[in-house]
């Protein structure tokens, strides 16, 4: 079921006619672990809605992280929904840990490090018996060597997992051209050191290799790109030269001792245990937070606009989209906008990040939605400039016109 779901989201962009080889092997490739750490920044998605006590939030679960993280801003729930059911058995593998687990350090070796042999007795001994039988069934289930998968955590869990593979496989790029990715993480701005490794990285990423890589639609598959939007991606510019400057934004744009998704695309790992550098539902002062919310965060296995139609009317507060629209065609995302307005509360706020730059609503084809929703300038411009992150041309916060 989960594979025909993500087939048929594919499929939005182009009818089955148009559907290619490319389209099907990625709904095949994204039923797997694609994200162990999703990759939009929680915190500029909090300091745009500023959302009120008590709101209700619709959100696209990915690898669970930003709806955990919501949950500092004192929802009264929030729905995780995903079509990836390996992304919904690590959201609900974290929320059985929150409930059980009897303090942070447990939850940190688990989550944080990933890296301990003692978290598989934790799962055997702990997790297993309170995970549903499809969460169960994902991680007990083996992998192409034959290992099961909660074994992910006992030799770090962020090398596992497509965009964990593919960021190794690009270390091993780099470390042939001889690109000190340490230096790029921890050395200062302007010394030497950083300024040769910057100088490397350029030559690579202009080199006839990489550009013959970044022409292979697969290539991308693990970065959870589908073939359409490879196209928004690249735009009118080489795709070797958008990749390139996408990561110089997220090494360069902020503060690397507090960039958290730097550390996951340098070292793949998180520089904690405690307050600073970590998403914040793996920081110290905030875990009892999302343990006491962990009961408000429920995961959904269903398309996100046919989970919003099922709902009441005016009920959800606000609605993360993720990337998602960038993978559909026109009459979905009428669609899926009908669906929010219908079940949005007056003053409902929807985030959304695209490939590009520009947002999906304001060209001429969705010019009607212009009607109901305003894209609020002000806020999408917080979200954008605080999304640290930094891999995506364009962050949209709309509300009713």
């Amino acid at each position: 079921m989960s594979t025909q779901l993500i087939a048929d989201a594919v499929r939005n962009s182009r009818s089955r006619t148009e559907s290619t080889a490319w389209d099907k092997l990625f709904a095949l490739w994204f039923q797997r672990l694609v994200y162990t750490q999703i990759w939009e920044d929680p915190e500029a998605d909090l300091a745009a809605l500023q959302l009120p006590v008590g709101a209700t939030i619709v959100t696209i679960s990915s690898g669970g992280c930003n709806a955990l993280s919501y949950l500092q801003a004192q929802p009264a729930q929030i729905f995780a929904v995903d079509l990836n059911d390996a992304h919904l058995a690590l959201l609900k593998l974290k929320l059985t840990a929150l409930r059980v687990l009897p303090d942070y350090a447990d939850f940190w070796r688990m989550f944080g490090e990933g890296d301990s042999e003692t978290n598989a007795a934790l799962y055997r001994d702990r997790l297993r018996p309170l995970l549903d039988a499809d969460a169960r069934q994902f991680w007990d289930s083996r992998n192409l060597l034959g290992r099961p998968r909660f074994g992910y955590f006992t030799d770090g869990f962020y090398r596992h997992g497509m965009l964990g593979r593919f960021i190794g496989f690009a270390h091993l790029l780099a470390k042939a051209a001889r690109v000190d990715l340490n230096v790029l993480l921890t050395a200062p701005a302007h010394s030497p050191q950083r300024q040769e490794a910057l100088a490397r990285l350029d030559r690579l990423f202009h080199s006839r290799l990489a550009k013959v890589l970044t022409r292979t639609p697969a290539l991308l598959f693990s970065l959870g790109i589908p073939p359409q939007q490879r196209e928004l991606l690249g735009g009118d510019q080489p795709l070797n030269e958008v990749l390139h400057q996408r990561l110089l934004r997220l090494i360069n744009g902020y503060p690397n001792d507090s960039n958290y998704f730097a550390w996951q695309a340098l070292r793949r790992s998180y520089a904690g245990p405690g307050d600073q550098c970590l998403p914040p539902y793996l920081q110290r002062s905030l875990y009892p937070r999302m343990r006491d919310g962990a009961g408000l965060v429920i995961p959904v296995h269903a398309n996100l606009r046919r989970f919003l139609e099922s709902l009441p009317a005016g009920q959800i507060d606000a609605v993360v989209l993720l990337d998602s629209q960038d993978w559909m065609a026109a009459d979905e995302i009428r669609a899926l906008w009908s669906a929010i307005d219908r079940t949005g509360s007056a003053d409902v706020r929807v985030i959304f990040r695209t490939a590009g730059a520009d947002s999906p609503l304001e060209g001429p084809e969705l010019s009607p939605l212009r009607e109901v929703w305003r894209r609020d300038a002000e806020r999408s411009a917080i979200g954008f400039e605080r999304d640290r992150s930094g891999i995506y041309g364009g962050f949209h916060c709309y509300g009713r016109a």
